[in-house]
């Protein structure tokens, strides 16, 4: 008698949560509440990265801050930019970019950076997101000496000669 039971109070559990998956959320209660919204300064679009050496692949999506659009930072080194050297101080949370005679520093979570010496404002800072530090693209870029051209239409970011 007692498996009968056990065995009905089971069958009704798991019938009970396949018919309560399936109903659409039609009472009073569940109707009234709102979708969960998030609101953030940045936006993940599938924005496609050209270097001089063809299509990028990031290691997680671009997204903007304002109107920069901001990568992680492996990104960089993947835009095949001659003679541009990356370094990282762990101790400081910074990326030095050098090509030349010009310098870029981003550091983490500041909205500044240093291109060739001089104290640039950024939109948004460089900032870890999901384990990863993203940095702002075309300030390190152009700073460094190279061209870089934004497709608005196509949500395309050409750098150097992949435009050609």
């Amino acid at each position: 008698m007692k498996k009968i039971l056990i065995a009905s109070l089971l069958g009704s559990a798991v019938l009970g949560a396949s018919a309560a998956q399936a109903a659409p959320a039609t009472t009073p209660a569940a109707a009234a509440k709102p979708a969960a919204t998030t609101t953030t300064t940045a936006s993940e679009p599938a924005a496609k990265i050209y270097g001089n050496d063809g299509m990028v692949m990031p290691s997680a999506y671009p997204f903007f801050i304002k109107s920069t659009l901001y990568a992680t930072a492996d990104v960089i080194k993947q835009l095949d930019i001659e003679g541009l050297q990356v370094a990282w101080d762990n101790k400081t949370k910074s990326y030095t970019y050098t090509r030349g005679d010009r310098m870029v520093k981003i550091m983490a979570d500041s909205n500044v950076a240093w291109v060739n010496g001089k104290e640039v404002k950024l939109e948004g800072s460089a900032t870890f997101k999901r384990g990863m530090l993203r940095v702002p693209v075309g300030i390190i870029v152009r700073g460094v000496g190279e061209s870089i051209t934004w497709d608005k239409a196509t949500q395309t970011l050409w750098v150097g000669d992949s435009s050609k």
